[in-house]
């Protein structure tokens, strides 16, 4: 088994003119939480894009698990483990909270209409997933607002339940796009002390887009850096803060 649990190898992805991928390689080693950080625009999306599957890339391959997913639709490489949150959590409005987190459960019998006919069978697997929903919201400490609908919650908190939706599925990996985007500061050190414990206790591993470096930097393990469609840097917390080219990148020198 390899140590990195995703592997990128030279992808390329162009939109008409413009270059957004410009032969990226990099790798999350099992069980760290790994950084992606850059200016607006350098690619960091569009690279969260083509690993979970809304781009095809035009070149190169994305290795999850020890298993070639280059191309696969989303829903597949949902099904391997590998889970992507949003920067702007997308909430189903006319539902609570609680059934929000409970969409996110994997196989679900009632998803299929003929399993659905099965009441014994699809109210006992409902009771597990509004359990685990349950234990789920508590773990974050968002069960008070279970019963809330969804479009009135605050904007951590919003976080928070999509963060619960990931979770749901048992990943393997999670890739995060901004996860204390929005939030006050004590917030988004609870969000990123939480993270830690999932990957201290459950040996879970991450990819982090993340803009609030003072925050980020105290917790990850590993950080690349995008510039233009390309990996720039790469390096631990302290090897980036001091590393002139970043330096030059984020001041605008570059």
């Amino acid at each position: 088994m390899s140590d990195n649990i995703l592997e990128v190898q030279n992808v390329k992805k162009r939109f008409g003119g413009v270059v957004a991928l410009d032969g990226v390689t990099m790798s999350v080693k099992r069980g760290s939480m790994t950084a992606l950080i850059g200016p607006n625009g350098s690619g960091k999306t569009t690279l969260f894009n083509v690993i979970a599957g809304v781009y095809k890339p035009d070149s190169g391959k994305v290795f999850f698990d020890g298993k070639d997913i280059t191309g696969l639709p989303p829903e597949k490489i949902y099904h391997l483990g590998l889970v992507r949150t949003f920067q702007v959590p997308r909430m189903f409005k006319g539902m609570t909270v609680f059934e929000n987190v409970m969409t996110a459960a994997r196989n679900n019998p009632g998803e299929r209409y003929t399993k659905s006919l099965l009441k014994r069978l699809w109210k006992s697997v409902e009771m597990k997933v509004a359990e685990k929903a349950v234990d789920t919201l508590e773990l974050l400490k968002i069960l008070h607002v279970a019963r809330n609908p969804s479009g009135a919650i605050s904007g951590g908190q919003m976080k928070l339940v999509e963060l619960a939706r990931g979770l749901m599925s048992d990943p393997k990996m999670l890739m995060l796009d901004e996860p204390a985007a929005g939030v006050n500061p004590t917030l988004a050190h609870e969000i990123f002390k939480f993270l830690v414990n999932l990957k201290t206790e459950k040996g879970m591993s991450m990819l982090i887009i993340e803009h609030r470096l003072d925050i980020l930097f105290d917790y990850v393990d590993y950080v690349y850096v995008m510039h233009r469609g390309k990996i720039v840097a790469e390096g631990t917390p302290e090897e980036i803060m001091n590393n002139k080219v970043v330096v030059d990148i984020y001041l605008g020198e570059a």
